[in-house]
C-alpha cells in the first residue's frame, strides 16, 4: 500500500497536478490569515526576519471540521502568521502532496487533520524538517517527537464513555434491565471510530444492563448514508431502545430516518458527538437526546498555537488534550455558539 501511495504521489507531482501552498489553486480553499495586524505580526516573526508560514490540511469538510478550520484561520490572524488551508477530500495521496509541497515552499509548520492514521509516517517523510502538528486524530505515539511532531485534540474514549453512561442511565431510569441498542459508526478501522464505539459499549455493559446490539453498521460520518442505512434497519421491524452514533451528522441522519418511517416523533433516544449547532438545535427541539461537545475552537486554535511554538523553538507539549463535555437538554443552552467563531 505504501509503495502504491509513493508511486502515485510521484506520478501526480511529475504531472504538476498539485498546486503550491503559496498561492496555487489549492490555497484558494481558504484565504491566508494574519495580514495587516502589525502588533500580531511581531508574534508571527520567526526571530530571524521572516514571517512564519503555517499550513493546514484537512481530511474532508463537514460542519465540525469547517469550524475547526475557521478557528485555525482566526488564531493565525491573531498571531500574525501567514496561513493557508487545503482540503484533501478524503484522499491520502492529495494530503501527502499538500505536506510535501508546503515543505518545498518554505513553510515553517504544518497542521494535519489526517485522512488515514496509517499514513502518518508518509506525512512525516513528506514534511522532512518542517514541524508537524497532528490535530483531532491521534497517530501512533512512537511518531511524536519533542520539538518536531506533536498532537492537539481530545481523548476519544471519553466521548464514547459519556454516550454509554448517558444511555445506560436513561434506560435504567425507565426501569429497563435489558436493552436493544443500535450503533452507527464512523469509517471502519479509523481510530476515532474504534475508540468511540468500544468505550460506549464498555460503559453500557459496565452499567449492569443486559445489552443486545440489534444493529451495528457504518455511516462513514455522513448524514445521508446514516439515514439510508438506518431506514433499511427500521424496515426489518427489530425493536430498538436507543441509538449511539459516532458523530452528530450520523445521529441527525438516524433521526431523519425515524421521522420518515411513519413515526411522528423520535422513537428512542439518539446520542451523537461534536455538539454542532444543528445537533444542539435538535436537542432543544427534543429530537436528539444527547451529544458530546468537542471543542472545534480549542482544537483548531490550539493546533496553530502549537505550530507557532514549534516553529519558534519554544517548549511545546507532545500532547495537548482538549476535554470532551457531555450535553443534554439540561445544559444545552450553555453550548449554543460554542463551536462557532
Amino acid at each position: 500500500m505504501k509503495r502504491k501511495i509513493a508511486f502515485a504521489l510521484a506520478l501526480a507531482l511529475s504531472l504538476g497536478l498539485f498546486a503550491g501552498c503559496g498561492g496555487g489553486t489549492q490555497a484558494q480553499d481558504a484565504a491566508p490569515a494574519g495580514n495587516g495586524d502589525k502588533a500580531a505580526a511581531q508574534d508571527g516573526d520567526a526571530g530571524d526576519g521572516h514571517k512564519l508560514k503555517v499550513g493546514l490540511s484537512i481530511s474532508a469538510r463537514d460542519q465540525w471540521v469547517s469550524n475547526m478550520e475557521q478557528a485555525a484561520i482566526d488564531k493565525a490572524g491573531e498571531l500574525g502568521v501567514d496561513f493557508s488551508s487545503f482540503d484533501a477530500n478524503t484522499d491520502p495521496i492529495t494530503q501527502i502532496s499538500h505536506v510535501q509541497t508546503c515543505a518545498a515552499d518554505g513553510y515553517d509548520a504544518m497542521v494535519v487533520h489526517i485522512v488515514n492514521t496509517d499514513n502518518a509516517q508518509e506525512i512525516l517523510d513528506a514534511a522532512g524538517d518542517m514541524k508537524v502538528v497532528f490535530v483531532n486524530r491521534v497517530v501512533d505515539e512512537n511518531l511524536f517527537k519533542e520539538g518536531q511532531v506533536v498532537y492537539v485534540g481530545s481523548n476519544e474514549e471519553e466521548a464514547g464513555g459519556y454516550q454509554g453512561e448517558y444511555i445506560a442511565k436513561k434506560l435504567k431510569d425507565e426501569g429497563k434491565t435489558e436493552a436493544n441498542v443500535a450503533i452507527m459508526t464512523g469509517t471502519l478501522g479509523m481510530q476515532a471510530m474504534v475508540l468511540r464505539t468500544d468505550s460506549a459499549k464498555k460503559a453500557l455493559e459496565g452499567s449492569g444492563l443486559a445489552v443486545n446490539y440489534v444493529f451495528e453498521d457504518t455511516g462513514e460520518w455522513d448524514r445521508a448514508k446514516a439515514m439510508d442505512k438506518f431506514t433499511q434497519f427500521l424496515g426489518s421491524g427489530k425493536p430498538v431502545d436507543a441509538v449511539i452514533c459516532n458523530n452528530d451528522e450520523m445521529a441527525l441522519g438516524v433521526i431523519e430516518a425515524m421521522k420518515t418511517s411513519g413515526e411522528k416523533k423520535v422513537v428512542c433516544p439518539v446520542a451523537g458527538i461534536d455538539a454542532t449547532s444543528v445537533a444542539l438545535e435538535s436537542i432543544v427541539s427534543g429530537d436528539m437526546a444527547f451529544t458530546v461537545f468537542q471543542n472545534a475552537v480549542g482544537q483548531g486554535g490550539g493546533a496553530v498555537e502549537a505550530a507557532v511554538k514549534l516553529a519558534k523553538g519554544e517548549p511545546c507539549e507532545l500532547y495537548t488534550w482538549i476535554p470532551f463535555e457531555p450535553v443534554d437538554k439540561d445544559n444545552v443552552n450553555d453550548y449554543t455558539g460554542a463551536n462557532k467563531n
